[in-house]
């Protein structure tokens, strides 16, 4: 995932987890369909606003975004990127620019919705380490391998 890191980067990201988070959570795949307007919705931004933001998702390589052409017709939108991954990229930002604490509660968001990734446990009590806490055991690996199977 290549995301620019400019003032609206963290914009950007944060609407492609409403984005995500709206969709069924039993949903099998990763596509949605809604016109220019109800993402504005979403996103509490103008219609330009909300087609610059599927643009530069695009590029990114996170979303996939086919508009059809006519007022109000449902565009579809495929999601490349599950959400963990996206918290994943804001943890390692964060530390990189020593915001331990940003980095700790991100890399809490990646295990409480996908346990199994291996390196995160280690890499949230080196964080709660350095931040001078205890290393909690409920930050140990645990395997799900129902949410694996969705990434």
């Amino acid at each position: 995932m290549t995301v620019n890191s400019g003032p609206k980067g963290s914009v950007f990201l944060n609407r492609y987890l409403a984005l995500a988070h709206s969709a069924p959570p039993d949903r099998q795949d990763a596509t949605l369909t809604a016109t220019i307007a109800d993402l504005a919705r979403l996103w509490d931004c103008s219609e330009r606003s909300a087609r610059q933001t599927l643009g530069r998702l695009q590029v990114w390589g996170l979303l996939a975004w086919h508009p059809r052409p006519g007022r109000a017709q449902r565009s579809q939108v495929v999601l490349h990127v599950h959400p963990v991954h996206v918290y994943y990229e804001r943890a390692c930002r964060a530390e990189a620019v020593g915001s331990l604490a940003e980095a700790g509660f991100w890399l809490g968001e990646v295990l409480a919705a996908c346990p199994c990734i291996p390196e995160v446990p280690a890499h949230l009590a080196s964080v709660r380490t350095r931040l001078g806490l205890d290393v909690r055991p409920e930050d140990a690996a645990r395997c799900c391998a129902e949410t694996v199977a969705r990434l």
